[in-house]
């Protein structure tokens, strides 16, 4: 007998294009902590390119080992964020460090910055991008 389930819409390949000047090129929807995007094939998600403040880099490879043990401590410790993908590139640009954030995830924006103040705060850690 045939399944005639509906394949979830990840199952074929898709794209998104963002159109010259944004996505709202007439009108801009503001969530609590700023515009609200559509959710594109790739879920939710946004991406940060900012430099970090001088003397400040050693911080983010602090951080990032305290993620890492608490991951490996407890591998669902971060599925509040409902992350995908996250990524985290330090590159320097004319002698100084810049740092770039990418990360998908499930829910939208303001769902995501407040689940995630929530949760660094249960760990008693200050975010990362008070450094940038």
């Amino acid at each position: 007998m045939a399944s005639t389930a509906k394949q979830p819409e990840w199952s074929q390949p898709a794209a998104m294009a963002i159109p010259k000047g944004g996505y709202f090129a007439d009108r801009v929807e503001q969530g609590r902590y700023g515009p609200i995007f559509p959710k594109t094939p790739a879920s939710y998600g946004f991406s940060i390119v900012a430099k970090i403040i001088p003397g400040r880099e050693p911080v983010f490879y602090e951080y990032a080992k305290v993620l890492e043990n608490a991951v490996a401590g407890q591998p669902d410790c971060l599925a509040v964020l409902q992350l995908h993908y996250l990524r985290w590139v330090l590159f320097p640009i004319k002698g100084e460090t810049y740092f770039m954030y990418q990360g998908i995830f499930d829910t939208d924006f303001d769902k995501y910055t407040e689940d995630a103040v929530g949760l660094f705060t249960k760990l008693g850690i200050n975010t990362v991008f008070e450094n940038l």
